[in-house]
């Protein structure tokens, strides 16, 4: 059965009767409100409501976890000892493991088209292996958040209210990224589902494929190819939200088949494909609403 939705004016809210949240397993009770999770290609957040059992990440994108309560331990790829923090800010490309202490979690997978990774990194305290852990103001970014969630708002209010937040956690002064990155980001996001070539991005950004591939990998963390899969990932979600079939979702959004698909989802949001649209987790999704052309 598809999910219920309505309109509400910025967005499309979606409320399934039984969809598991995007990226992390939660059970819930029958009393318990709804997780909430804002579905987008640039700022996608999570905002949970008990605790979460996640599986080992292998990131695509950059995400800022934040505990609404409680803490979480984490380790990363080859490492043996736990870390635990309230706040851990996880590169693109990295391979981690986390493990939940009774948290409740939010996640806020960055937007790879602005300095939030770099600003956000100026302000944890700690890195181990790559990962940084306890934002300055983990304390104010979590409050923010959990009103967030308690509010509702529709989707670009939340965007606009996230943005905030990671202002004033942060000094933006000087913070900015390579245009030429922004603009291969922007056309991953809109053709996500097109397998555009390396040549012919570097083409248009003025560099050579190798150029191209050394750059991204410098500013984004993950290459190129896995970040693509991230838009397409979050486009399959979208469409599966919206009422296509999945077996239609899979192919519109570009991958090559449900095994593949299954792969990306596990290892982005640390949960099965199956296991998240299994009937175990009420949750309300809040996804983009559609540009309209103004033409017919």
């Amino acid at each position: 059965m598809a999910p219920s939705s309505t309109g509400t004016g910025n967005g499309l809210s979606i409320r399934p009767h039984t969809h598991v949240t995007d990226h992390l397993a939660e059970s819930t009770t029958a009393i318990q409100p709804p997780a909430l999770i804002y579905v987008s290609k640039r700022r996608y957040i999570y905002l949970g409501r008990n605790q979460l059992r996640i599986r080992d990440l292998h990131s695509a994108a950059s995400s800022l976890l934040v505990c609404l309560e409680g803490s979480i331990r984490f380790r990363s790829q080859g490492d043996h000892h736990w870390i635990g923090a309230k706040s851990v800010l996880i590169p693109a490309g990295s391979r981690i493991s986390i493990e939940n202490n009774g948290g409740v979690m939010s996640a806020c997978y960055l937007d790879a088209a602005t300095p939030d990774f770099q600003l956000l990194k100026k302000k944890m305290e700690s890195v181990a292996a790559g990962i940084y852990y306890n934002l300055t103001n983990e304390d104010q970014m979590a409050t923010g958040l959990s009103r967030l969630r308690e509010e509702a708002p529709d989707f670009s209010e939340a965007q606009r209210r996230v943005e905030l937040l990671i202002g004033e956690c942060c000094d933006d002064a000087g913070a900015s990224i390579d245009p030429r990155i922004a603009h291969v980001i922007k056309r991953l996001r809109d053709t996500a589902a097109l397998n555009l070539s390396v040549k012919t991005l570097a083409e248009e950004v003025g560099l050579s494929e190798s150029g191209l591939i050394r750059l991204f990998s410098t500013h984004i963390g993950a290459p190129l190819r896995r970040h693509r899969l991230w838009y397409r990932l979050v486009e399959f979600v979208t469409l599966t939200l919206s009422g296509v079939p999945t077996a239609m979702a899979i192919k519109r959004s570009g991958f090559t088949d449900a095994s593949h698909l299954s792969r990306c989802y596990s290892g982005f949001f640390g949960v099965s494909f199956s296991y998240a649209f299994s009937k175990n987790t009420n949750a309300r999704y809040i996804i983009e609403a559609p540009e309209h052309n103004s033409s017919h």
